[in-house]
């Protein structure tokens, strides 16, 4: 750790005026403590050694400031800053870093020494120093219990940088200035990944380069330049150093806090600020060179490692000609890859245990991740193909079953689709067998298996549909035969018997043709029901013909009742019959020649006896006589009535002089029959039976308006009841 030399704080709380602070660092032994006694115009200053040992330790400050004037005519205190050298045996970057972060934020003008020439390798640590630094600035600034008083930005900014190159003797090429040199060299990364873009130039506010010659050309001088007198010094060095006293002067500003100079307190608050800060860590995690180198070392491994097995798993890939990979082989490739990089890795890191576990922790990461990637793709490479092979047996499947000849025998189909799927899942095997541990495998194996039974039902049903038509086809060749056979080409009709033993014959026939047509589709589980389809079909057909053949015999039966209806008309009309007739002879007559027509019509028809035509054909010849029949009594009362027209006109005037005498319904009604029946005995009528004159006299009332009129006027419901005593006195009577 750092620690603060109280006196010399006690000194800079002496500095009123405003405070510049000129730092000078570089690697150990390089001559900063002399450059800075040169710089302060002193022969004896800061220790200078002659061995090899270093003189300065930490941050070593000249106790009395220089003093100056700035072009605007005000004081300057000038404090020069040694510090220790970098790089020195048993101290630690994270010392370096320490020395060089506090001394260049306290420093209003940096200066780097080196020597003979510009190293690459001291630009990449005085870059890493300057990022270290960076960091520590911004942790400073983080830590605002280390501020007494609000934060300033400037307090902690990068001072302009002056690389000082002593022992220079070489030329530069093509006549470029120091600071031309230095900013070329600092403008080419060295870096191999050229992955960070690293510079001083955008860290420090302004960079610079200033060349010294030799001092000295005497070893003895050399050893110890302490000892040098101003005129024992090279001309060239003088002149050289001279330009570069003027080159400060001239550039040389304080720090400043909100534009204006500090003094010597604000900076000694400065100093004990960072001290603090450096001693409490701010710097102690930020990696050093080795840690870095290790680091690197570390990284490189674990990606050279995972370069190669990248490229073993390639070779496998590339085995399988970048196709699918059965899965127990890629996984046991993988481990064995797996394991030669852990091997390999092993060696690499050989002695260094905790960056070997890092990168195993990291090679094994990486590795599964590449697996993890290489194992989705061959999985989809594996759904593909199978996909692919299921997809193609399915269609060579579908082409070998369309060289079958459809309609085929049932168990024939059925051996040549066994073949097939045989064939296909053989198929199956051969192309993508050894993917069988795959769940891809069994998916889509089951899914060609789904797809097989697919297109055998798909032939299957187009087998049924041929054998169907072909079925189809058998009973319509049945059918024309059954009609042909029991065709009835004269159309006379036909008895029961000769219709049944001709149906029957005809059945029989278009059996055997059905079953004679149907051919090897008798042995098909369809065949019964197109079988029992044909018989539905017969059936239809026999009933069709018995209909036909009823409505012959209908025609015939109904042809002899029309014969048999003239006959009896014309025997009982007015040329055989003399009307009017008494009702008992004329009913004998007319029964009589009732039986002769019925007897006839059983003696012609009998053949067809046991038809419903023959039975509903003597069922209308008994309407037809029972309306001749009914025509002829009509005939016989218009016969009577004619004889006895003028007794019923007589009676109806009578009935006019004397209905008035009559208020009820039924007397009037009782008193009409009696009149008519009067009339009636005084002539022809008179030996007429009596029920033979009641129905005259009843027809009569019914058919004449006048006596229905009075009739009408004599209803109500007074005249009803009125005329029901009536009827039941006369009823007693």
């Amino acid at each position: 750790s750092m620690e603060l030399v109280q006196e010399n704080l006690r000194h800079l709380h002496q500095v009123k005026e405003g405070v510049a602070v000129v730092a000078v660092v570089g690697k150990f032994h390089s001559g900063k403590s002399f450059l800075l006694n040169q710089l302060m115009g002193k022969q004896d200053g800061f220790g200078i050694g002659p061995t090899i040992k270093p003189q300065t330790m930490g941050i070593w400050m000249w106790g009395k400031p220089m003093s100056m004037q700035l072009p605007s005519g005000d004081p300057l205190s000038v404090i020069f800053l040694d510090t220790e050298g970098f790089a020195a045996s048993n101290i630690s970057e994270s010392y370096d870093a320490k020395v060089f972060s506090v001394a260049t934020l306290l420093s209003s003008y940096l200066i780097y020494n080196s020597v003979k020439i510009i190293d690459q390798s001291d630009i990449d640590y005085l870059e890493l120093l300057a990022r270290r630094t960076q960091l520590f600035a911004l942790r400073s600034q983080l830590s605002r219990s280390h501020w007494m008083e609000e934060f300033n930005h400037d307090l902690l900014k990068f001072p302009p940088l002056l690389w000082v190159v002593q022992d220079f003797v070489q030329l530069t090429e093509d006549g470029e200035t120091p600071q031309q040199w230095l900013h070329r060299i600092m403008g080419t990364s060295s870096r191999e990944d050229g992955k960070h873009d690293i510079s001083l130039l955008g860290i420090f506010e302004k960079v610079d380069c200033h060349t010294l010659f030799l001092p000295a050309t005497k070893k003895t001088l050399l050893q110890d330049l302490s000892k040098a007198k101003e005129d024992e010094l090279t001309e060239e060095y003088r002149a050289e150093r001279d330009a570069m006293v003027s080159l400060l002067r001239n550039n040389l500003i304080p720090k400043e806090k909100n534009g204006q100079p500090i003094t010597g307190p604000e900076l000694a608050a400065l100093l004990e600020i960072l001290v603090k800060a450096a001693n409490e860590g701010s710097l102690a995690e930020i990696p050093g060179r080795w840690e870095l180198f290790i680091e690197e070392l570390r990284i490189g491994a674990m990606e050279d490692c995972l370069t190669y097995y990248e490229s073993d798993m390639n070779l496998l890939l590339s085995k399988h000609k970048d196709g699918v990979v059965n899965e127990t082989e890629l996984k046991e490739w993988h481990k064995n890859a797996r394991d030669k990089a852990k091997q390999l890795i092993t060696k690499l890191l050989l002695g260094l245990e905790t960056a070997s576990e890092e990168a195993m922790e990291s090679m094994l990461k990486g590795t599964e991740e590449k697996f993890e990637m290489i194992w989705d793709i061959n999985d989809k490479k594996i759904q593909l193909r199978c996909s692919e092979v299921q997809q193609k047996i399915e269609i060579d499947a579908e082409e070998a079953l369309q060289k079958v000849t459809f309609p085929t025998k049932t168990n024939v189909l059925e051996e040549i689709q066994a073949e097939v799927k045989a064939k296909c899942l053989r198929s199956y095997n051969v192309e993508v067998g050894f993917l069988s541990d795959n769940t891809a495998f069994q998916r889509h194996l089951q899914r060609l298996e789904t797809g097989l039974d697919y297109i055998f039902k798909a032939v299957t049903l187009k087998n049924n549909e041929a054998i169907e038509k072909k079925l189809k086809e058998s009973i319509e060749i049945a059918i024309d035969h059954f009609l042909e056979a029991s065709k009835n080409h004269n159309r006379i009709p036909r008895t029961t018997a000769v219709f049944n033993t001709v149906m029957e014959a005809a059945s029989d026939g278009a059996k055997q043709v059905f079953e004679s047509s149907s051919g090897f589709a008798r042995e098909e589980s369809l065949y019964r029901p197109y079988f029992g389809l044909l018989l539905e079909r017969v059936k239809e057909k026999v009933e069709a013909n018995r209909d036909v053949n009823l409505q012959l015999v209908e025609n015939v039966c109904h042809s002899t009742v029309q014969e048999l209806v003239g006959n009896f008309r014309h025997n009982t009309g007015p040329s055989k019959m003399v009307l009017p007739l008494n009702n008992t002879e004329l009913e004998s007559r007319l029964n009589k020649e009732k039986a002769v027509a019925f007897k006839n019509y059983v003696e012609i028809q009998a053949m067809f006896s046991d038809t419903s035509a023959y039975s509903e054909m003597r069922d209308l010849l008994s309407k037809e006589l029972d309306k001749i029949c009914k025509d002829r009594e009509n005939e016989n009362y218009k016969a009577y009535m004619k004889e006895v027209d003028a007794p019923l006109k007589t009676s109806l005037k009578l009935i006019n002089l004397s209905e008035d005498k009559y208020d009820t319904e039924y007397s009037l009604y009782e008193y009409m029959k009696e009149v008519c029946l009067l009339n009636l005995d005084e002539g022809k009528a008179k030996h007429w039976q009596r029920t033979l004159k009641l129905t005259i006299v009843e027809k009569f009332i019914q058919e004449s308006s006048e006596l229905q009129r009075l009739l009408a006027t004599r209803r109500g419901l007074y005249s009803s009841i009125k005329g029901f005593f009536q009827w039941l006195l006369s009823f007693i009577s």
